[in-house]
């Protein structure tokens, strides 16, 4: 999947989200509870010199958008965004670090790793 750029009010029809697994995240709406468990981001806007706004849809496992929001990255975090090649790879893995979630292979890593240090110390 690629991820396109609109830039001052281009046209976004064809723009495909960068999509990932996450590791469960609770979400409360509208009165319930509900796990999100992918990550849709896409770039919205990208100056190419010092900012770009990335927006996000949490989903759960029936594809409904449970919440969503905007990121506007400047800064360092813009310099490391636009200086590495993959900007869609790049979008998730700010967007997952300024909301504060894991891949769910991330997660299971973790878990296997503490598992493994567990059965070796005993």
């Amino acid at each position: 999947m690629g991820m396109a750029f609109s830039v001052n009010g281009q046209d976004s029809s064809n723009v495909k989200p960068k999509k990932r697994p996450i590791d469960k995240v609770k979400i409360w709406k509208d009165g319930k509870m509900y796990d999100a468990d992918d990550i849709n981001v896409i770039c919205v806007y990208d100056d190419f010199e010092s900012s770009a706004k990335l927006y996000y849809e949490l989903k759960d496992s029936t594809g409904m958008i449970v919440t969503s929001g905007n990121i506007d990255i400047n800064g360092a975090d813009y310099l490391e965004y636009a200086s590495k090649p993959n900007h869609p790879d790049r979008a998730v893995i700010l967007t997952m670090k300024y909301l504060n979630i894991q891949t769910r292979a991330a997660r299971q890593a973790i878990q296997q790793k503490a598992a493994a240090t567990k059965v070796s110390t005993n």
